[in-house]
């Protein structure tokens, strides 16, 4: 099990730093031809948002896997949830339904990283 929940880390940490340094770094104009909602946001804010998305994905892998205070995983899989849960309401706004059910199909797993991380750290045995 500690492969599987490995390797979810590795892809969401990918999928999380690739669209945080694409928010951080690429020009507004074309993020707003990428994604129709970007011109809901200021170029800062957009920004703001790839910064948080890029740093959750660093304490999604290193915290745990470098044995450096293993508790910011979790922490990290639960905030990035909640920046997917806001992505979720815009969808919603949006009537992107698509969009929606990928926004809670990546809740799912980070809720499983989180939580698989904080059994293992707490040391509860779960039979597997």
């Amino acid at each position: 099990m500690d492969t599987v929940i490995l390797i979810l880390q590795i892809g969401l940490t990918c999928v999380f730093l690739y669209f945080g340094m694409l928010k951080m770094f690429m020009p507004i104009e074309k993020i707003e031809k990428r994604v129709s909602w970007a011109r809901d946001y200021s170029a800062s804010r957009l920004k703001l948002f790839g910064f948080l998305e890029a740093l959750g994905a660093l304490g999604l892998i290193l915290p745990y896997n470098l044995g450096f205070y293993p508790i910011l995983t979790p922490i990290a899989a639960t905030a990035l949830a909640m920046i997917m849960a806001g992505a979720a309401m815009v969808h919603l706004r949006r009537d992107e339904i698509k969009m929606i059910l990928l926004n809670i199909f990546i809740i799912f797993l980070l809720a499983g990283v989180g939580f698989n991380t904080l059994l293992i750290i707490y040391g509860v045995d779960m039979g597997y």
